[in-house]
């Protein structure tokens, strides 16, 4: 026995592990080994090698810059004429101020702005109400009512302040870019606030770090404040734009993210974060040569896999498309058929459980036939005899109002009413009624709610004689009547519900139609699709009455008949489809 005929009479699954595994699980897995193996070994070496290290240095030495300029202020306190400037009392004469104004800034300038550092673009003091500048450049904004609003806040919390350039309305003219540290200065002698220091670093320092790394080519690298994202420095000159450090997985470390490697590791003093990116195909170019020849074995593999796959799958797909057919057949109510069994794997044995199955569904189709129609009479009884129970509680409540009211007479008539109406809805061997007794169904119920409602509720009803004779569902009138008053009176102050009856194409069409809100179009479109619903399936919805009524008229004549809805100028119509039928 050959190879093709051993393999025709294996079991069906034992046919698609062996094709899978032999063509497409070993050939992909040991693919995919080696190209996942080189392509991480290319990755961690670069990862491993350049990244990490690069950036905790460059945010070493940037914490190191930042925490150098920090400590600067303590260069006011080595002269003892600018301390007893900020202890002056700001209200001097205008000579006194232009020369303690002279004094200061020219104090800042020789000792902060022309000493060794210089990467400060200007220092700020703001003091009692005074502020003393002196930059390297010309600046504009940074008011005596915004220092003074950040100097309040240092002089609470005792420490340093960061700022970004959106964040104060200190601009320089040549459009530097700069960190603004805000430092507050106390009165060592009587430990007293003397006012807060403003030092502007220009970012260019963050580009003097990080020079070596830029070497990398196409690599990006930014300076984001932690909390809202803004850019404090981008070698790709893109300040304006910010940064959701929300979307990155890590906090600390590198990552693989749309294409690119990037980098992150926390610098000046946790609050912001250095970001290094660099595209993948850049960083991996040493393994474009290893990729290509992958894929190239790749598509080979796959091309083998298809062909023997595809002929192991035509063996196993023919016998089940007979079955296949045969079951559409059997959908269309065609049991006669029973299949040849000439396989012993599993097709065979399904094949055989289907002939089976049909042999079955045909005893079954005749046990059940008569078991359906007497379930399907029992719902339609169910459904008749449902009668809203809030409706009998409001009637005994509106008897209980006029007995104490003395209104003798009007609780007779309620009484007599409630009883002709209780007895036209518990009259269990009656299915069909004429209309004209349906019509008196509902006006009874119609003058019981208007002793209710007083003139609040009116209504009208609009029929030929001879009509009165047609024979309709009981009990399909009142729902929808009760919903109208309802919905109706739930919004408006008054309501007018109209009836009306007439013969279209040959249909009998009850309208009921009110003045209402009418139909919200949410509502609406719930309501319709319930009503679509196959005959048998009761909604649960607050619009109860529609679905139980729309369920009896598709159980007794069909889906071709039932209810549709409508939305007219002033207020909603509801319209009852029946066959036109004599008592």
């Amino acid at each position: 026995m050959n190879f093709k005929q051993i393999f025709r009479h294996l079991p069906l699954m034992q046919k698609l592990l062996f094709s899978y595994t032999l063509l497409t699980i070993i050939p992909v897995s040991l693919l995919g080994f080696f190209i996942y193996a080189a392509y991480m070994n290319a990755a961690e070496e670069q990862i491993g090698a350049l990244v990490p290290q690069m950036l905790e240095q460059a945010s070493q030495q940037i914490d190191r810059n930042v925490q150098d300029v920090t400590i600067m202020p303590e260069r006011l306190y080595q002269s003892q004429q600018t301390i007893e400037i900020l202890r002056a009392d700001a209200f001097q004469s205008h000579a006194e101020s232009m020369q303690q104004q002279y004094e200061m800034e020219r104090y800042l300038s020789n000792s902060f702005l022309h000493s060794s550092t210089s990467d400060l673009l200007g220092v700020f003091v703001f003091s009692k109400n005074r502020i003393f500048a002196a930059t390297t450049e010309d600046y504009r904004g940074f008011s005596k009512t915004e220092a003074a609003v950040y100097g309040q806040s240092l002089e609470l919390e005792k420490g340093s302040i960061l700022l970004l350039p959106h964040e104060t309305n200190l601009v320089f003219n040549n459009g530097a870019d700069y960190l603004l540290i805000g430092v507050p200065l106390q009165d060592r002698d009587n430990q007293t606030y003397l006012g807060t220091m403003f030092l502007a670093l220009d970012v260019s320092f963050v580009d003097r770090i990080t020079a070596s790394m830029k070497d990398h080519r196409a690599a990006r690298i930014m300076l984001v404040d932690k909390m809202s994202g803004r850019l404090a420095y981008d070698s790709s000159g893109r300040d304006n734009e910010s940064v959701d450090l929300n979307a990155y997985p890590i906090e600390n470390g590198s990552f693989l993210q749309d294409g690119k490697l990037i980098g992150i590791t926390p610098a000046i003093q946790q609050t912001y974060a250095l970001v290094y990116e660099v595209p993948t195909e850049i960083l991996f170019a040493k393994q474009q040569h290893t990729r290509t020849i992958s894929i190239v074995l790749f598509l080979v593999f796959i091309c083998f896999s298809l062909f023997f796959y595809s002929l192991a799958a035509y063996n196993v797909s023919q016998p089940i498309k007979q079955l296949m057919q045969n079951m559409r057949s059997v959908q269309q109510g065609e049991f006669q058929r029973i299949l040849p069994v000439t396989k012993q794997d599993e097709v065979g044995r399904l094949t055989e459980s289907y002939n089976i199955m049909i042999e079955e569904i045909r005893d079954l189709i005749q046990k059940n036939y008569m078991i359906k129609l007497k379930q399907q009479e029992a719902e339609l009884y169910a459904l008749q005899t449902q009668i809203n129970p809030h409706f009998i509680f409001n009637t005994l409540e509106t008897i209980n109002y006029a007995v104490e009211a003395g209104e003798q007479e009007e609780v007779m008539r309620i009484i007599t009413t409630l009883g002709r109406m209780l007895r036209y809805s518990l009259d269990n061997g009656v299915k069909f009624v004429s209309l004209a007794e349906e019509i008196g169904h509902v006006k009874d119920f119609l003058s019981i709610q208007q002793f209710r409602f007083f003139d609040r509720l009116t209504w009208s009803t609009d029929y030929p004689n001879e009509a009165g004779s047609l024979q309709v569902p009981k009990f399909i009138l009142q729902p929808i009547v009760e919903n109208s008053i309802k919905y109706g009176l739930e919004v408006q102050t008054s309501i007018h519900i109209g009836i009306k009856i007439q013969q279209i194409e040959g249909l009998l069409v009850l309208t009921i139609k009110d003045d209402g809100p009418g139909f919200d179009p949410v509502v609406r479109e719930k309501l319709e699709k319930e009503l679509a619903l196959e005959p048998g399936i009761t909604s649960k919805s607050a619009h109860y009455g529609l679905s139980n009524v729309a369920n009896r008229i598709k159980m007794l004549y069909g889906a071709d008949y039932g209810i549709s809805l409508e939305n007219n100028r002033h207020g909603a119509t509801v319209l009852l489809y029946l066959p036109f039928q004599q008592v």
